[in-house]
């Protein structure tokens, strides 16, 4: 019988969700600092995992943490997990955080990993955006890394869904688009697949990293002005690609000849 989900890789053991690993001083807790990944796995292998772990790695020298498990343990950690779940399509999601410390200004040395699986939920057929209040800080030591200190994302996210969208849009701070809550954007504008640059504050997201490599989207300034010259607009995240259909007031086709070359470029990496 397979146990329930989710299940939790730490330290060499897979345990409940709910087993008390975390201590009162660890500085993921009390000061939400920390990196994480989150990656599909599909017919039992995980999606892009060096593509993850590369960008895992940088956080984690981003934040100064060190003494973090070694990727080839984070990789037989995955594999464990996805063995013992017993699931040909999971979410895992790996967690690092600097451990116990005694205070902001002095780094915790005892890192804490978790690695979390579960089952994968399908991706919807299309969403919908809002462009939020509040900026994202492009020059914010943690823009363009996946933070523990996500609390702003969730904020936003659930502004987004009180108001009956389906993810949150942020600007930067000059009023370029930057990127949603839990994606990438892109704009398919005179059949040219365009996303924000990095310098607007967005995640280097590996679809996005996987669609420029194969040159089927370049990067550039966006603002909010070139969404009404958009066909079509498409959001990426670990769990696919998914058609954006209206931007606060704009309506976009849920498909166009651009958006099934970024689906296809992206099966089988």
């Amino acid at each position: 019988m397979t146990a329930a989900l989710p299940r939790i890789w730490f330290e060499g053991r897979i345990l409940a969700a709910d087993e008390p690993i975390v201590t009162a001083l660890d500085q993921g807790l009390l000061l939400g600092d920390g990196v994480f990944e989150v990656l599909v796995v599909r017919e039992r292998r995980p999606v892009m995992l060096d593509r993850h772990l590369r960008r895992l790695r940088r956080g984690l020298d981003r934040l100064g943490i060190v003494g973090a498990p070694a990727d080839a343990d984070l990789a037989d950690a995955i594999d464990a997990l996805v063995a013992d779940a017993d699931l040909e399509a999971a979410r895992i999601r790996i967690t690092v955080s600097p451990g116990p410390g005694p205070g902001p200004r002095q780094r915790g040395n005892a890192p804490l990993c978790v690695i979390a699986i579960d089952r994968l939920e399908a991706p919807p057929d299309s969403t919908t955006l809002t462009i939020v209040p509040w900026p994202r800080n492009e020059r914010s030591p943690l823009a363009g890394i996946k933070a523990a200190a996500w609390s702003e994302n969730a904020f936003a996210l659930r502004h987004a869904t009180a108001k009956g969208y389906g993810n949150a849009l942020f600007l930067d701070t000059t009023g370029r688009l930057s990127e949603c809550a839990t994606a990438n954007i892109f704009l398919v504008i005179d059949e040219e697949v365009l996303t924000p640059t990095l310098a607007s504050g967005c995640l280097a997201g590996t679809a996005r990293e996987v669609l420029m490599e194969r040159g089927v989207a370049r990067d550039c300034d966006l603002r909010p002005s070139d969404l009404e010259r958009a066909d079509a607009v498409f959001i990426t995240s670990a769990t696919g690609l998914v058609p954006v259909t209206r931007i606060d007031d704009l309506e976009f086709p849920s498909g166009s000849p651009a958006i099934e070359r970024a689906r296809g470029a992206l099966v089988g990496d």
